[in-house]
């Protein structure tokens, strides 16, 4: 089991580095230990793996909830969005920065891509900020860190995967990722409120516009279609009316409606959501193929169950485990995105703290809080380099635009994901709550 154990490993790392995908790299890992051990025995057994993955019924989530997001990013409904919400912030201090996150924590609710969201509110926001002199550190910080919302405030596409290796279901992940998600939102709004504070002196001076209520209120028509369907997705499985599969397919034809409204559908538009629907919802499959796959040979070696005995062994409480998971997370998003350490570490972690007795709902929340910070941390920070993406399409690349100004911006925030991970791991009850634990 150890030999075999260090091959796999070897393996996994060696295909990472030289750069395959990360559904290549499992499923030609799986494919290879395999061949070695079972002989082209192993065509058939394989055979059926990927099958059953689609053939789950909790899989016709993923293309639901990315037809969602692609038709609401097409919808126009964003700018709108943004605009509303800034006209009730922008007199607090910090202004438009809250804006960035509360648009960000909106948007989560709809998208479930971190990548997604970072992308929209950012091209979105960036200009929009710079042309009021905001100081750049921190407005990239807001837009990259208020990003990773989109994994963390269900519906979350990581939820989905997490739920389907740890074998948990989903809809209750949706509902424990509630309460921390707020939180980790109010902790970036803390972030934003003591920057504002300590340094008065980098923040654009207030105008003495006054917007009437009456404008106020009518903004808020705006924020409707969200509203809706936030309820139609989130609303309608919390109150036990539809599974989450139903839930997605209320938001998939709740989006589509709002573009309709909008005036937004034609055949282009619909094409490209599809096309992206369908070449996002690849990604996820092949990636859920090849980590399956490796969890058959995983399992079939005995490798999780001989770890988690290991583990017993050293008389690790269930703390000192997951603070040793964190440091281990923290060194894999060095150099892997979070896909990839999601799939190769799940299938054998959860097996640990089932052992362990640890609710693998509160862990999946953790976990995600894990993946998080792997988002906006060097060097492989997949919101980083999405925002100062959006950065450079502004005003093309230049030498003083440097990736590690965002870096910078982020800290404050990462230090506040650290505070609320800490929270979450010492009161398991503010996940478990809404569910009755």
């Amino acid at each position: 089991m150890l030999v075999t154990g260090i091959v796999i490993t070897a393996m996994l790392l060696l295909a990472f580095f030289i750069g395959l995908h990360v559904s290549v790299t499992l499923g030609l890992t799986a494919f290879l230990v395999g061949l070695g051990s079972f002989g082209t025995t192993i065509m058939d057994i394989f055979g059926h793996i990927p099958w059953n993955v689609v053939n789950s019924q909790s899989f016709p989530v993923v293309p639901m909830f990315f037809l969602m997001g692609e038709l609401l990013l097409r919808s126009g409904i964003t700018d709108e969005l943004y605009e509303s919400l800034n006209k009730w912030l922008y007199k607090l201090p910090g202004g438009m920065l809250y804006t960035n996150i509360i648009s960000c924590g909106v948007f989560s609710c709809v998208s479930g891509s971190s990548v997604a969201t970072a992308a929209t509110i950012g091209s979105v926001a960036l200009p929009a900020m710079l042309r009021r002199n905001y100081p750049e550190r921190i407005t990239l910080g807001s837009l990259a860190a208020g990003g990773t919302l989109g994994i963390l405030i269900p519906p979350s596409i990581i939820f989905i995967m997490y739920g389907l290796l740890a074998e948990v279901s989903i809809a209750d992940l949706y509902i424990a990722a509630t309460i921390p998600g707020v939180i980790m939102l109010s902790a970036f709004c803390v972030v934003i409120l003591l920057f504002s504070l300590i340094f008065p002196e980098l923040m654009p001076k207030r105008d003495n516009i006054v917007i009437p209520w009456k404008e106020k209120i009518a903004c808020l028509v705006s924020l409707a279609p969200v509203l809706i369907l936030f309820l139609l997705v989130l609303g309608t499985f919390y109150l036990g009316i539809a599974t989450v599969m139903e839930s997605a397919a209320f938001g998939a034809t709740g989006a589509f409606g709002i573009a309709l409204f909008k005036r937004r559908v034609n055949v282009k538009m619909l094409k490209e959501a599809f096309l992206s629907t369908a070449g996002n919802t690849g990604m996820v499959v092949f990636i859920l193929m090849g980590a399956f796959l490796l969890q058959f040979i995983f399992t079939f070696f005995g490798i999780p169950s001989e770890l988690a005995k290991r583990v017993i062994k050293l008389g690790l409480s269930p703390l000192e485990l997951i603070i040793i998971i964190g440091a281990m997370y923290f060194i894999l998003g060095m150099f892997m995105d979070t896909p990839a350490i999601l799939v190769t570490t799940v299938p054998i972690l959860a097996k640990m703290m089932a052992d362990m007795d640890v609710n693998l709902i509160w862990f999946g929340v953790i976990t995600v809080i894990m993946m998080e910070m792997c988002l906006i941390t060097p060097p492989v920070g997949m919101n980083i380099f999405v925002i100062q993406g959006v950065r450079e399409r502004m005003g093309g690349v230049a030498s003083e635009k440097r990736i590690v100004d965002v870096f910078i911006g982020a800290v404050p925030f990462v230090i506040a994901m650290l505070v609320v991970l800490s929270i979450i791991i010492a009161f398991p009850q503010l996940s478990l709550y809404l569910l009755g634990g």
